[in-house]
């Protein structure tokens, strides 16, 4: 088996197992929160969703960089690696008294006496979340993407359950706070485990901080520059035009990062383990053909949100939010680009140029907030949404502009070679389902119950859309379309759905 064959054969797992690790867990939580909706009230519901934004932001400070640290520096002895476990545990320790004894801040800001209670508590997830990092990057360094996905289904079921039953017998919003310590603690023990304890626990070396740091620094400031930018939408629109606006945008734009969000979670868990091994030549070949792949997807979705947007947000939300459906359209483009550009971290930390994501970092940081503020200044939700999505676009150009100018083996033509083509096919499938949608009446409007309808309405149009994808694809000799026509020719065919 030749390397490229090798490549591709490790980033499918590496990518397959992802897509199972990512969703299997967004299934679990979005069944388990429908449960605990029955027996909590949406107070406590915020109580924890308040704890868990300060909570992101402290794992933040505790990652450091160091997972694709790890990955990128091969050279690190087993002596350095269990250093870095040290110095993690030690981070973890002090972030999360830190956190606690920020408990009596909370008390006092937000008038509550309950996150005396919560905070000391759910401040665990922040040392298991610490301590997992160098576990789980040796487990994901070794291309081990089964076990990280088998981890990660039992601790959301086991977690999930235990919140359940606490639910059940009155314990309130403690259900949620240990539903997160035991998902965070239990992965923490199965990482360990799985990775072994002996390259954990044993003789240390801290040299291999120094090593790191470098290369993690960058890695840091970018997540750091990230986390702000992706928040201060909703800051600055809540301040300036209200709180019911922020309200119909955060709906929409939450639907819109789930795909972003996941997909970029799947492609960053893969594309380092599985590229680090290989020369930048085989790389930047691969890479190639993923970036028309994930452009298509990108299409797909964006297509199918233009024309069921109002469906989406009716199924999803009910009446009263109308606009979000039009902000969510408004976005699509920025789904799109961002989509892509999302992968592009994965390729900088491979190549060891974590300070060229920090300036991509930089720039998309820039263009954003200003497209948010020239928005927001304006009173108009629709058009931050639409300058958003024109600032995700020189994003797109910048990054990939910088990948071509920094490295020899990714010149733009090569990347982008296969785009137009995969942008008219995506045109031609919007207007075949425009028709389908629009100009012919619905099969399921005889349906009393509008929920029901517009769930039917959207299952059924999206196969149509799914199927009309992949015949205009083979006919059109679409190299993307018929990629995703390929992965799924075996499920059809054990379900004897095709011969073959």
């Amino acid at each position: 088996m030749s390397n490229t064959d090798t490549m591709n054969r490790d980033l499918k797992s590496g990518f397959v197992f992802g897509f199972i690790e990512r969703y299997s867990n967004l299934i679990v939580q979005f069944v388990v929160t429908m449960v605990l909706a029955r027996f909590l009230t949406p107070s406590e519901f915020g109580v924890v969703a308040t704890v868990m934004v300060i909570i992101f932001f402290f794992n933040l400070l505790g990652e450091m960089g160091l997972g694709p640290a790890i990955i990128y520096h091969k050279e690190l002895t087993a002596k350095e690696i269990r250093g870095l476990f040290l110095i993690c545990f030690v981070v973890g320790i002090a972030l999360y008294f830190i956190f606690s004894a920020g408990s009596y801040l909370a008390v006092d800001f937000f008038n509550n006496d309950i996150y005396y209670g919560v905070m000391p508590l759910i401040g665990a997830m922040i040392l298991f979340s610490v301590v997992s990092i160098v576990p789980e990057t040796l487990l994901r360094r070794e291309k081990r993407f089964s076990v990280v996905a088998i981890i990660t289904l039992i601790s959301a079921l086991v977690s999930g359950a235990i919140a359940c039953v606490m639910a059940y017998r009155g314990y309130g919003v403690y259900a949620l706070v240990w539903k997160s310590i035991v998902y965070t603690g239990m992965r923490f023990v199965l990482v360990c485990v799985y990775a072994g304890w002996r390259n954990l626990i044993g003789k240390i070396a801290l040299t291999g901080f120094k090593t790191v740091l470098g290369f993690s620094t960058y890695q840091f400031m970018f997540n750091f520059l990230n986390y702000f930018s992706r928040n201060s939408d909703k800051i600055l629109i809540s301040k300036f035009i209200g709180e019911a606006a922020v309200g119909l945008y955060d709906m929409a734009y939450r639907l819109m990062m789930l795909p972003i969000q996941n997909i970029s979670g799947i492609a960053t868990a893969a594309l380092q383990p599985v590229y680090s091994t290989f020369g930048q030549k085989e790389i930047a070949k691969s890479y190639n053909g993923l970036i028309n792949k994930i452009f298509f997807l990108g299409f797909f979705v964006a297509i199918y949100i233009v024309l069921f947007s109002d469906k989406i947000i009716y199924v999803l939300y009910g009446a009263g939010w109308e606009q979000s459906s039009v902000i969510l359209q408004c976005l699509t483009p920025f789904l799109i680009f961002q989509i892509v550009l999302a992968t592009t971290g994965g390729i900088w930390q491979t190549l060891g140029q974590t300070r060229s994501l920090f300036y991509c970092g930089v720039f998309s940081s820039v263009t954003s907030v200003s497209a948010i503020s020239i928005g927001v200044y304006l009173g108009n939700l629709y058009l931050v949404a639409l300058l958003l999505s024109a600032a995700s676009i020189l994003n797109f150009m910048q990054c990939f502009w910088l990948l071509h100018a920094k490295n020899e083996n990714f010149r733009m033509s090569a990347m982008l070679k296969g785009m137009p083509a995969t942008a008219l096919l995506s045109i031609f499938i919007l207007l075949v389902m425009f028709f389908a949608v629009y100009l012919m009446p619905s099969p399921f409007g005889f349906m009393s119950n509008k929920t029901l309808s517009n769930l039917c309405d959207m299952v059924v149009f999206g196969v149509v859309q799914l199927i009309v994808a992949l015949v205009a694809g083979i006919i059109l000799k679409n190299e993307s379309a018929t990629f995703f026509a390929k992965i799924l020719q075996k499920p059809l065919r054990k379900m004897k759905l095709i011969s073959g």
